[in-house]
């Protein structure tokens, strides 16, 4: 039986890679349109670039939004992405865990601040 290259066998014990603390930062929807196909798509894109796991998490929600604070989304996923419904001014935290998080977290957030490039 071949084991996954993380449980290999270094001599005669098995090792395993610990699980690493999620990197997190906080950024808000900027576009005036909110976060809609186009950015959504954009953020899967970028995600994908990583092996680390990424999502996206409503920290934040208007008042007559569908969803509640803390709805989770994966940052791979633009399907997933849009169902956010997150308007302009709404908060979001990135939460990223595993190999390249933090520069998975540091390169969605770059994106978010600069408006995706959409907006001047």
């Amino acid at each position: 039986m071949e084991f996954p290259e993380r449980l290999r066998a270094a001599g005669t014990k098995l090792v395993s890679n610990p699980v690493s603390d999620p990197v997190l930062r906080r950024v808000q929807v900027k576009n005036k349109a909110g976060l809609h196909a186009r950015p959504a798509t954009m953020i899967a894109m970028k995600a994908k670039e990583f092996d680390c796991e990424v999502e996206l998490i409503l920290a934040s929600v208007p008042e007559d939004h569908h969803l509640e604070a803390g709805t989770r989304a994966d940052a791979k996923n633009s399907i997933e992405l849009i169902s956010l419904g997150a308007p302009c001014g709404t908060d979001i935290d990135i939460e990223a865990t595993g190999a390249g998080a933090a520069e998975a977290v540091a390169a969605l957030a770059d994106m978010f601040e600069s408006r995706f490039g959409l907006e001047s």
